[in-house]
């Protein structure tokens, strides 16, 4: 009897409080559609609240990366990032929205093309170097890697003789030969692999390489990427490319580096 005087006491004073005092009866089911639409409002009005926030934060870090200095730059993305969220989160809710205002402020002309070529580097070393975890996970790198030709390039013979030396030494290569640029994004966005090889014959294909690179840094931050093959004979074209790790022409020394990146005792 007490409990159902209490729970009717406090229906009563919930729907005092809704109706502001006005008199007259009052249903359950009332002062629950009553209180519904009060959390339903102010749930609406703060996730409004929010975006507005994150939306000026996003122009302003828009701004910094495109026109301020380095520091700036680096300060926008640091007050935007969040620890306790992973990566998707990240490239989703922030840098996403961000790319996005730099192209709004490109069209709009109140940025220039250089300005907007800055922010995109900017955006690109954050997420390259900034949210790469420092160290291979303690459980060890698993002899893996995929192996990619550059797109267009036809240099097949090389990339396929290190394959076949790779697997005989118990390494589980993937191989990707033929490939357009978008079938090896697809690949990366789903590979499991920590460690990529690319090839190509000649400097002709540099710029199809830095494409590929930066598409594999974007759906992998986390990789280790080698260049080898004739292109890698000039090694200081291919190391200004921001996103490789190492770049060898030779068989023995693309195998010391790989092996490098294995721990001692592999997962």
């Amino acid at each position: 009897m007490s409990a159902e005087y209490d729970d009717q006491n406090a229906i009563s004073t919930i729907a005092e409080t809704l109706t502001g005092g006005r008199q007259g009866p009052v249903s359950r089911e009332h002062v629950t559609a009553l209180a519904t639409e009060v959390l339903r409002q102010v749930a609406r009005r703060a996730v409004e609240v929010r975006r507005a926030k994150d939306r000026a934060a996003v122009l302003v870090a828009a701004i910094a990366l495109t026109s301020g200095t380095e520091e700036e730059a680096a300060a926008a993305l640091e007050s935007l990032d969040d620890p306790l969220n992973g990566l998707d989160w990240f490239l989703a809710e922030r840098l996403g929205p961000i790319a996005k205002e730099i192209g709004i402020l490109w069209n709009s002309d109140k940025v220039s093309f250089l300005e907007a070529t800055v922010g995109a580097s900017r955006i690109y070393s954050y997420l390259r170097y900034r949210r790469r975890p420092p160290l291979m996970p303690d459980r060890g790198v698993r002899k893996s890697a995929t192996f990619a030709l550059v797109p267009g390039d036809m240099h097949t013979l090389g990339i396929s003789a290190a394959t076949d030396v790779f697997r005989a030494r118990g390494w589980d290569i993937t191989l990707l030969i033929g490939q357009s640029h978008d079938e090896l994004n697809s690949h990366f966005e789903t590979s499991e692999d920590m460690l990529f090889g690319f090839s190509a014959g000649s400097d002709h294909s540099l710029a199809a390489l830095g494409r590929l690179v930066v598409a594999l840094t974007v759906a992998r931050p986390a990789a280790q990427v080698m260049v080898s093959g004739q292109i890698a004979t000039e090694p200081s074209a291919i190391l200004a490319l921001p996103g490789v790790d190492f770049c060898d022409a030779e068989l023995e020394g693309a195998c010391r580096w790989f092996e490098a990146q294995v721990v001692a005792h592999p997962g």
